[in-house]
């Protein structure tokens, strides 16, 4: 499904108007039995990441879907993330193209040092950067100063790049 937004091309109300189409995309929430941690919870921080208007919301109408097709984003647990055949299970991860996301609960409950960033905005960059992937965006390099696109594996640290979880032009052409 796509949806037509009307939107402000000059940051005057009324002057110049133009239209973006906006591609929707559809995503469930479930949170593995063996991790403790509210399910509708998860789903309200999820939806509230996801539909930041400084991530992957530019481009697309993210609908919470609690059946029928959709992207299913999964907290999981270190035990899941091996049995899914996720590379490192220190990491979250999700299928390029495909509608498989697990994050790890671990980093969600705790977040990595690394990435500078406060809880908080670490969860916002893990929905925005394994979305990204699900999405068909690959990894990222930080340019060597600046804000850290989002496809940078943040966990792993951010170089000399400055904390961010907002998508960044160089994220867009990461695909």
């Amino acid at each position: 499904m796509f949806i037509l937004v009307l939107y402000d091309c000059q940051g005057v109300s009324g002057e110049i108007l133009g239209f973006k189409t906006m591609k929707t995309v559809r995503f469930r929430t479930q949170v593995d039995p063996d991790v403790r941690y509210s399910p509708d919870q998860f789903r309200d921080e999820v939806t509230i990441y996801l539909n930041d208007p400084n991530g992957w919301a530019q481009w697309h109408v993210f609908e919470y879907a609690p059946s029928g097709p959709a992207k299913v984003i999964r907290l999981a647990s270190k035990r899941t993330l091996k049995a899914e055949g996720c590379k490192e299970d220190e990491l979250s991860c999700a299928i390029l193209g495909g509608t498989d996301i697990w994050l790890n609960v671990e980093r969600w409950t705790r977040g990595a040092p690394k990435s500078k960033l406060p809880l908080e905005e670490y969860r916002q960059y893990m929905v925005s950067h394994e979305m990204g992937h699900s999405l068909g965006y690959e990894h990222a390099k930080c340019p060597g100063s600046g804000p850290v696109p989002v496809m940078v594996q943040q966990t792993l640290g951010i170089g000399a790049c400055t904390p961010n979880t907002k998508v960044t032009e160089i994220d867009l052409h990461s695909k």
